[in-house]
């Protein structure tokens, strides 16, 4: 019999955990979330006598429950009511804005072709839609999603931030300008204000389909509703890849491993282990952190989600050397070994920067992704304060004032010189064509 002990504004108590059943990992998550489920406070919980998970985890990670012996006073703030979010959902369910078209694909051959080590010659570079697509419909719409799978582009990113009132709605820019009607900082509106904008077209024009209807904020649960219209009980449909959104200055109060967590309540609130499997969490480096942190505090299951990419971007810190060594980025070499499917992105500026060790690097162990950024709006491309542009200089030499660095994230030639799995762009028309004229989209692979 094991023990968990946790110490309370009441007092000591003492849980125990089953010898056999569920792994210790799994009881331990059981039970925090018991308690987040009936008190606002945090937790200090010390551990005492829990056997190793598994002694590589130990050594390499410090796994929460992993090491052979040792006291771990652990701050858990309050993340989520999963049990509540299980029980029922307070969403309706949103209605497709266009047909819906069957997909060709099966889920499991997309992600399974996504989270394979990458090989220099292999026929197949999935695509993903940036945003969706977004050249008649506005980015993150309902419009954008179904357009691009009903053109059979097999996955679509989208972004997911806060409302002030913790509702988890689609949007790029954390200042609502440049997308909608509406104006202001994003995290400083509730939902109901939010819900009062129109969407916006790449191009500034408020957005109005052939019935004259307007295009609104959509919310996570809303774009799962959409995607569940393609997922089929056969396993056919698409992906849906989920950028999860940090703070975004010192008044941001996001948490985006507490945004995790909501988004996965209410994927879980859906009850659909097909969908479940479509859908792909996407972080930056620095916020998820380590694998410890990362699963202790989050319900994340790889057995249970489609998949977790790991953003790396050539101006952080631990990679903006072009002689840097990626057996020195610690946060990176523990990724890479980790026990389940992962795959890295890397937003390479130009061959030979900080990332070209990681393209090169002979110890690879996870998938690779890559991202062909446009220039659409309307001379670069806008930040995500929804203001214009990065430039995009592509004069590896240059010396242009601002602080400008050679950056061919707009060529997509660039997105697809280096091996990888899987290419996001604006473009995925454009870079479908040539990674044919490559013999690089060798689709076939994803109806088997």
């Amino acid at each position: 019999m094991k023990h968990l002990y946790v110490q309370g504004e009441s007092g000591p108590a003492t849980v125990q955990l089953l010898a056999n059943g569920p792994s210790v990992a799994d009881q331990f998550r059981v039970f925090l979330v018991l308690v987040q489920s009936v008190t606002q406070t945090g937790l200090i919980m010390r551990r005492k006598s829990l056997p190793s998970v598994h002694s590589y985890c130990s050594s390499r990670f410090g796994y929460l429950l992993g090491f052979a012996s040792w006291d771990l006073h652990l701050r858990a703030s309050l993340i989520s009511t999963s049990i509540f979010a299980l029980s029922c959902s307070p969403y309706a369910k949103a209605e497709a804005v266009l047909p819906v078209k069957p997909s060709p694909y099966l889920v499991g051959a997309i992600t399974r072709n996504m989270f394979r080590l990458p090989e220099p010659n292999q026929d197949l570079v999935l695509l993903s839609a940036h945003r969706g697509s977004w050249e008649i419909y506005p980015e993150n719409s309902a419009y954008a999603l179904q357009d691009a799978w009903n053109s059979q582009i097999e996955t679509v990113e989208v972004d997911v931030r806060f409302t002030a009132d913790k509702e988890v709605i689609l949007s790029h820019d954390y200042r609502i300008e440049r997308e909608s009607t509406g104006s202001g900082l994003l995290y400083k509106q509730n939902y109901s204000q939010v819900q009062q904008a129109n969407l916006r077209d790449r191009h500034g024009r408020v957005f109005k389909d052939s019935q004259g209807r307007v295009a609104k904020f959509l919310t996570f649960s809303a774009a799962l509703d959409l995607l569940a219209g393609y997922v089929t009980n056969d396993g056919h449909g698409y992906v849906m890849i989920v950028d999860v959104k940090g703070a975004v200055d010192d008044q941001d109060p996001t948490d985006p491993i507490e945004l995790t967590q909501r988004c996965l309540d209410i994927l879980a609130a859906k009850q659909d282990p097909q969908l479940s499997k479509a859908v792909v969490f996407k972080l930056k480096a620095k916020d998820a952190v380590d694998i410890g942190t990362f699963l202790n505090r989050t319900t994340y299951d790889p057995s249970i989600i489609g998949g977790l990419i790991i953003v790396e971007n050539p101006d952080d810190k631990n990679v903006e050397d072009s002689n840097h060594d990626p057996h020195q980025d610690t946060i990176y070499d523990q990724w890479n070994v980790a026990l389940f499917p992962v795959q890295f992105e890397m937003n390479q500026f130009y061959k030979g920067d900080g990332l070209q060790g990681y393209f090169d690097y002979v110890d690879q162990k996870q998938g690779f992704a890559t991202y062909h950024e446009s220039n659409y709006y309307p001379e670069g491309v806008a930040n995500s304060a929804g203001k214009c542009c990065f430039g995009h200089n592509t004069d590896p030499t240059s010396t242009a004032p601002g602080g400008i660095v050679a950056d061919y994230r707009g060529d997509p030639e660039m997105a697809i010189i280096n091996r990888t799995n899987l290419i996001t762009t604006d473009w995925p028309d454009v870079v479908g064509d040539m990674l044919r004229e490559l013999g690089r989209r060798n689709t076939s692979e994803l109806t088997r």
